[in-house]
This record gives C-alpha cells, sequence and structure tokens, in this order.
C-alpha cells in the first residue's frame, strides 16, 4: 500500500496516470486551481512483477472554497487508514518543484510525525520540471532546505507528469522525459 499525497493541483494523479502506463487516464486529473479527486482511490500498478496499491488521495489545502475542505480530507484519510489490510508500506508526497511554501513543512509533519508517528518511509516526488534542463537542479538547490527545515526523505525523485503536446510526427515533445521520469518513480517506490 503506496499512499501517494500533497496539495490540490501538485499532480498526484497525474503521477498514478504516469505509473500505470495508462495514457487513457485511469486516475481524473484536471487543470483547475481546486482538486478533482473526492474519494481516496487505489490504483494497482505492477512494478518489476511485483504489484503495487498506489492510493489517490483528496488534495491537502483547498481551502474554503475548495472540492473537499480540510476536514473533510483528513476524514477521507482516517477512513482509508482503517479500512486497509496489510498497513501502509510507503508515502509519496508529491510537490510541484516552485518555489517552496510553508504548508508543505505543515503537510509533511501532519503525515510523517503525527500520523505515521515516522514509522512508514517517506518519498518526495517533484513534479513541473519540464521545463528545467536537468530535472535533479530542483532538489540541488532546494533538498538541503527541506532539510534544514526537518524534512527527511527516504529518497526523492525530480520529474515531469507530462507528455507535453503532440507533434506533427505522432510523438509527444516531453515524451523522452517523460519515460524517464516514469522509471525514476517506479525505482524509487520499488527501493
Amino acid at each position: 500500500n503506496v499512499i501517494i499525497f500533497g496539495e490540490s493541483g501538485v499532480g498526484k494523479s497525474s503521477l498514478i496516470n504516469m505509473l500505470s502506463g495508462d495514457d487513457n487516464a485511469s486516475a481524473a486529473v484536471s487543470n483547475q486551481a481546486l482538486g478533482c479527486t473526492f474519494e481516496t482511490e487505489p490504483y494497482r500498478v505492477t512494478i518489476d512483477e511485483r504489484e503495487y496499491v498506489l492510493w489517490d488521495t483528496a488534495g491537502l489545502n483547498e481551502g474554503s472554497k475548495g472540492s473537499v475542505t480540510a476536514d473533510e480530507a483528513c476524514e477521507k484519510l482516517v477512513h482509508l487508514l482503517q479500512q486497509l489490510r496489510g498497513g501502509v508500506h510507503l508515502l509519496v508526497y508529491v510537490v510541484r518543484g516552485t518555489r517552496l511554501r510553508s504548508i508543505v513543512k505543515i503537510n509533511y509533519d501532519i503525515f510523517q510525525r503525527v500520523v505515521f508517528r515516522g514509522q512508514v518511509p517517506i518519498v518526495l516526488v517533484a513534479t513541473g520540471l519540464e521545463n528545467e534542463d536537468r530535472m535533479e537542479n530542483w532538489w540541488d538547490e532546494n533538498g538541503g532546505d527541506l532539510a534544514g527545515n526537518g524534512l527527511q526523505f527516504d529518497g526523492h525523485a525530480c520529474v515531469t507528469t507530462t507528455k507535453g503536446k503532440r507533434l506533427k510526427s505522432g510523438e509527444h515533445m516531453l515524451e523522452e522525459e517523460y519515460a524517464q521520469s516514469r522509471d525514476l518513480v517506479r525505482a524509487l517506490i520499488k527501493e
């Protein structure tokens, strides 16, 4: 059981679709500022002949005008944890690869320190880095700040979860970066 969590709009559902290899979008995605995941949904993904169940959670921090309030998101998480058989094996914290906001630490503390009491490995996936010359630069620039603020991760991946525009050739502009990103996150989960 792998729980995917993070703020609304950071690309949790896009990450799940990328990992599943399903271009038919098994997890609902949205370009809206407000999230589109209302319920916690399971998605089965096979990585190197081993099945993982990825749980797409309601976006955190949508505010009072969001489709899921903070209280509802927390209630859904508690309900999920009560229903899971076999426990939780990994937390995947998805953040948008832009300027880090204070809410990143607050959400980390809620999940890692309060809910799971540091007993579950946690990794970070930074999305939205398709315009970077080298996506890993994001970690080089921000990893120290995260650690300095008490956010410790068991691994990370700096990725894009979009293939970009379709070219006349039928290929997508970011096909190679997308494939590399999928391989990075799959290896992170497996490890």
